[in-house]
C-alpha cells in the first residue's frame, strides 16, 4: 500500500471514529438537574450491608420501613441518593453495556411488567462492579462495568431471571448526587505540611496494623470486605516496610509503626535473605532480582540510621556487594541472579534500576564504602542518558519516579546537573497528562491517565509527587529560575491534594465508610482508584513516601529565605 493511500485512510478513520463519537455523546450525554432530582434513593446502610431501602419523591419525605431499618440496626447510616438526570442505555452489545456508565456516579434503573428497580453507585461500589467488566493482567488493568453482577442484582430486585431483564425490561443510565455528611474536602490551597504528615501517618498506621507477628503484610485486601485477596510480592513488602521505618522517624517514635517496621524487616531477614553465589540477596526459589534487595536496603538503611535497630547496617553492606555484581560496565544493572546457575541475567525491568540507583546511593551515606557511591553514579549516569534512548521512549518516562529520587539522594556528593535536566523534563511532560479539575464529572485533579476508559489510577499521582518533590529539591539547591520550580510544587499539591480526598478515614469524606463490613481495619489505607477498593501495600507505601516528603519540603519552605542555595530538604534526616 502507498503511503498516501495509507494517509488517506488514517484520516478517514479518524473523521468517522471522531464523527460517531459526537453522535453518540449527543444521544446518550446525561444533562444533570441538581435542583429538579426525578426521585431519591433513600438507603440504610449497616457494616457494608443494605438493610432497608425506599424510593422517595423528596429528600425530605419519610418512610415507615426507612424508619424501622434504622431503629433495628443502631449505628446505621441513612443516604440518600438523588436521581438529577436519566437517559438512554445501550445493554447490546455487551461491550457497549459495558462501557455505559461513568464509574462512581452513574447506576442503574430498570423497568419491567409496572416495576422499577434501581442500582445505584453505591450498590456497586460495594460489590466492586465499577472497572471489573474487562481485564488485561499484563499490564494490570481493567475497565467497564461488571455486567453479570450488576444484571444479577436487577433481577433479584425484580424477582425475575437476569435472562429477563436483559430480554424484557427497560433499562436506562441514571446520575446519582449522594447526599450524606462529609468532612471539608483537601484541595490544594488548603493543603498543609501538617496535613500531609497526619495523611502519612495515617498510611503507616493502615500498614501497621496490617503486619501479623511473624512480620508479613496483609498484602491484598478487599476494602468492602475486608477479605484478604492472594498473592504476595518481595519488592513490594520491602518498600512497604521502607516506608514503616521513615514514618516511625517522623512520627517521633510511634511505638506501634516502629514495632511494625522491625517485625517486617525481620520477616525479609527470616525468609527472603538468599545466596547468590557468594554474596548475600533477596528473593525466593531460584531466582533473586535487583529490586528486591535495592528495596530491603531502603529499608534496612533506614532502619539502622533513625536507631530502630543499627546492627542492620551489616546486611546493607551485604546486600550492596551484591547490586554492585550485577552492575555492567556502561552502569546498567543485570536485574536478575539465577542461583541455580550461578550467574546474573541481563535482562531489565521497570523501577529495578532506578531502585538500585537509590539504594547504593543511600547505602554509601550510611557505610560511606566509596565503590557504593561510585556505583550509583555510574548507574544514575546511564539512567539519564543512555537508558531510553529508544523510538518512543519520552512516552516511558512516567514510570522513571524511583530516578529523580536517586539523583536527589546523590546531590550533595555526586550532582548531576544532566540528572536534574532529565527530571525537570520528566515533570514537565508528566503535567500534560495530569487531569484538571474541570475534567468532571469523577474527581480526578492532580491524576494522570491518557483515556477515557479506566477510571485514574490513584498510585500514580503518589510515586510521581515522590520524584517531583525530589525535582523541586534539586531545582531549589541548583538555584534554577522560579518559572522552572513553581510548577512542580503547583502539580504536588494538586496531586497530594487527591489523595488526602480519597484516603479511607472514619471520619465521613468523598469515601463512604458505610460501605464496609468493617470500616476500622481500612482506615488510613489508599486504594487503587475512586472506584477500585483492593488494597495493596505499596499504594500507602507511594503516596504516605509523598506526603512525608512534600511536608518536609513545605516546612523548609517556610523558612526557605534563611536558607543557602545549597543545603537539602534532607539534612534534618540524614
Amino acid at each position: 500500500m502507498k503511503l498516501r493511500t495509507a494517509a488517506r485512510l488514517v484520516i478517514v478513520w479518524v473523521v468517522a471514529t471522531v464523527a460517531t463519537c459526537l453522535l453518540v455523546h449527543r444521544a446518550f450525554a446525561l444533562r444533570p438537574d441538581e435542583s429538579h432530582p426525578s426521585a431519591v434513593v433513600a438507603s440504610v446502610w449497616s457494616a457494608g450491608t443494605l438493610v432497608g431501602r425506599a424510593v422517595l419523591a423528596h429528600e425530605a419525605d419519610t418512610d415507615a420501613g426507612i424508619d424501622a431499618a434504622l431503629a433495628a440496626h443502631p449505628g446505621a447510616t441513612l443516604v440518600h441518593e438523588s436521581i438529577v438526570a436519566e437517559g438512554a442505555i445501550l445493554a447490546r452489545p455487551p461491550l457497549a453495556f459495558m462501557f455505559s456508565l461513568v464509574p462512581g456516579r452513574d447506576g442503574i434503573a430498570a423497568r419491567l411488567d409496572g416495576r422499577i428497580a434501581y442500582v445505584t453507585p453505591d450498590d456497586l461500589l460495594a460489590r466492586q462492579a465499577y472497572d471489573r467488566g474487562l481485564s488485561l493482567g499484563a499490564i494490570q488493568l481493567s475497565f467497564g462495568l461488571d455486567v453479570p453482577t450488576t444484571l444479577a442484582v436487577l433481577a433479584e430486585r425484580l424477582g425475575v431471571s437476569a435472562r429477563d431483564v436483559l430480554d424484557r425490561a427497560s433499562l436506562s443510565r441514571i446520575r446519582v448526587v449522594r447526599h450524606v455528611p462529609t468532612r471539608p474536602a483537601v484541595t490544594p490551597d488548603s493543603l498543609t505540611a501538617d496535613t500531609a504528615r497526619r495523611g502519612a501517618l495515617a498510611a503507616a498506621r493502615y500498614l501497621a496494623r496490617n503486619t501479623d507477628s511473624d512480620g508479613r503484610f496483609r498484602y491484598l485486601i478487599e476494602a468492602p470486605t475486608n477479605r484478604r485477596v492472594p498473592g504476595y510480592d518481595w519488592p513490594r513488602h520491602a518498600g512497604a516496610t521502607y516506608f514503616l521505618a521513615d514514618a516511625a522517624a517522623a512520627s517521633g517514635g510511634d511505638p506501634d509503626i516502629a514495632y511494625a517496621a522491625l517485625r517486617a524487616a525481620g520477616y525479609i531477614r527470616d525468609h527472603a535473605l538468599l545466596r547468590c553465589g557468594p554474596l548475600r540477596c533477596i528473593g525466593d526459589g531460584g531466582f533473586a532480582d535487583v529490586g528486591s534487595s535495592a528495596l530491603a536496603i531502603l529499608a534496612f538503611v533506614e532502619i539502622a540510621r533513625t536507631g530502630l535497630d543499627p546492627a542492620y547496617a551489616l546486611l546493607v553492606r551485604d546486600l550492596a556487594d551484591f547490586l554492585r555484581s550485577q552492575q555492567r560496565p556502561d552502569g546498567e544493572l543485570m536485574h536478575v541472579y539465577d542461583r541455580t546457575a550461578g550467574h546474573p541475567i541481563d535482562v531489565q525491568s521497570l523501577y529495578f534500576s532506578g531502585e538500585a540507583t537509590l539504594a547504593l546511593s543511600r547505602a554509601h551515606a550510611l557505610l560511606h564504602d566509596a565503590r557504593d557511591l561510585e556505583a550509583a553514579t555510574r548507574a544514575l549516569n546511564h539512567l539519564v542518558h543512555g537508558a531510553w534512548s529508544f523510538f518512543g521512549s519520552r512516552y516511558y518516562w512516567s514510570e522513571e519516579h524511583w530516578t529523580c529520587q536517586a539523583a536527589d539522594d546523590l546531590w550533595d556528593r555526586a550532582p548531576s546537573q544532566d540528572a536534574l535536566d532529565y527530571c525537570l523534563g520528566w515533570a514537565a511532560y508528566n503535567r500534560k497528562l495530569m487531569y484538571g479539575p474541570d475534567d468532571a464529572p469523577l474527581d480526578v485533579d492532580g491524576a494522570y491517565g491518557v483515556g477515557p476508559f479506566v477510571t485514574p489510577r490513584l498510585t500514580p499521582a503518589g510515586s510521581r509527587s515522590e520524584a517531583t518533590v525530589a525535582t523541586l529539591d534539586m531545582a531549589r539547591r541548583a538555584g534554577r529560575p522560579q518559572e522552572q520550580v513553581e510548577p512542580l510544587d503547583g502539580s504536588m499539591r494538586r496531586s497530594l491534594a487527591l489523595l488526602l480526598r480519597h484516603q479511607f478515614a472514619l471520619s465521613p469524606g468523598v469515601y463512604p465508610s458505610y460501605l464496609m463490613a468493617e470500616p476500622e481495619a481500612v482506615d488510613g489505607a489508599v486504594p487503587g482508584s475512586e472506584v477500585d477498593w483492593v488494597l495493596r501495600i505499596d499504594y500507602a507505601q507511594h503516596a504516605g513516601n509523598a506526603l512525608l516528603r512534600w511536608a518536609e519540603a513545605a516546612s523548609a519552605a517556610t523558612n526557605v529565605q534563611a536558607e543557602q542555595p545549597g543545603e537539602s530538604l534532607r539534612t534534618k534526616s540524614w
